[in-house]
């Protein structure tokens, strides 16, 4: 009886250690400026990016919490899971609390155009394949930006983001491509890029810059040890919407 009463005691310390582990590695696994600052403060009218993009930047907003949000349609909402705490396993139909109210169009020199309540959480996950979540607001915006549902972008792509970094007004990363990862602690599958981000950036849709759809949520990123020749000293990451349980419920919901 004592026998296991150690054995069980030495358990609960592994796990603890393991969990203290994980979590220590979390806190350094986060949003990264990557070589030279990219990040453009997006003006009240949008004149200083691309054209194409201005149409796209009341659809992006600011959780109270301190992430991006993105609308994609009929009132859901893309962020990512550890906005929610969420955990390994998916939680679905959660309520929710003022803390995700989200501010929509916040801009250099522009207030918020409107407010919405979180009414109620859809699904989230977090675990080292999968950083997602996706929820309900009332009002309901008027602009958003569909998901691509279609297929996974390719090695090469262009993309972009837009997030509030350190909960800022809205910024711009500028354009970066989809990079192919060779050797880190994330899987191979995850989606991998070199747009600049800083924490608060988190739950900020990935956009394919050719259809100006969503392809994937941003989750954070890492500074590498040794300069990877096609990474460089770093790289910030997401999850595709294409190989997750999200895909089968966007479709559902029509969006």
């Amino acid at each position: 009886m004592k026998l296991r009463t150690v054995l069980l005691s030495v358990l609960v310390f592994v796990v603890t250690l393991l969990m203290s582990f994980v979590e220590a590695q979390a806190s350094v696994d986060i949003e990264k400026i990557l070589g030279s600052n990219d990040l453009v403060a997006v003006n009240s009218e949008s004149t200083n990016i691309p054209f194409k993009f201005k149409k796209l930047v009341n659809a992006f907003g600011r959780i109270s919490i301190g992430c991006t949000a993105t609308h994609i349609g009929k009132g859901y909402v893309l962020t990512a899971g550890h906005c929610f705490f969420a955990p390994p396993v998916a939680i679905k139909d959660q309520p929710c609390s003022s803390e995700y109210d989200v501010q929509w169009g916040v801009r250099e020199g522009q207030q918020p155009y409107m407010t919405s309540k979180c009414t109620h959480l859809i699904i989230a996950q977090r675990n080292q394949k999968t950083d997602y979540a996706l929820f309900k607001v009332d009002p309901i915006p008027d602009d958003f930006i569909k998901p691509d549902l279609s297929e996974k972008p390719e090695v090469g792509d262009r993309i972009t983001i837009f997030s509030h970094p350190d909960e800022l007004p809205l910024r711009w990363s500028k354009i970066c491509r989809v990079k192919r990862l060779y050797s880190t602690s994330k899987p191979v599958d995850s989606l991998f890029y070199n747009c600049d981000t800083n924490p608060g950036s988190s739950g900020a849709t990935v956009i394919d810059v050719n259809s100006m759809m969503v392809i994937g949520v941003h989750d954070g990123g890492q500074i590498l040890n040794m300069t990877d020749d096609n990474l460089g000293v770093g790289f910030n990451y997401g999850t595709y919407i294409y190989e997750t349980p999200l895909l089968d419920i966007l479709k559902k919901l029509n969006l």
